[in-house]
């Protein structure tokens, strides 16, 4: 029984570990992504401004 107990024990602290970092690499993903939205819109007005002072419209 003792031992029974032991194992689900350390079974439940790997699951909770195990969420942990999965919700960090979630979180760095989601983070990266939104950096490279960020870049593109940024990247992208200035690209419009150019364009548009090129074409004078």
């Amino acid at each position: 029984m003792n031992n029974l107990v032991l194992t689900q024990a350390v079974l439940v602290a790997q699951d909770i570990e195990a969420k942990g970092f999965l919700g960090t690499v979630g979180k760095i993903a989601a983070a990266t992504i939104i950096f490279f939205i960020a870049i593109g819109f940024i990247v992208g007005l200035l690209l419009g401004i150019v364009i548009g002072r090129l074409t004078k419209r």
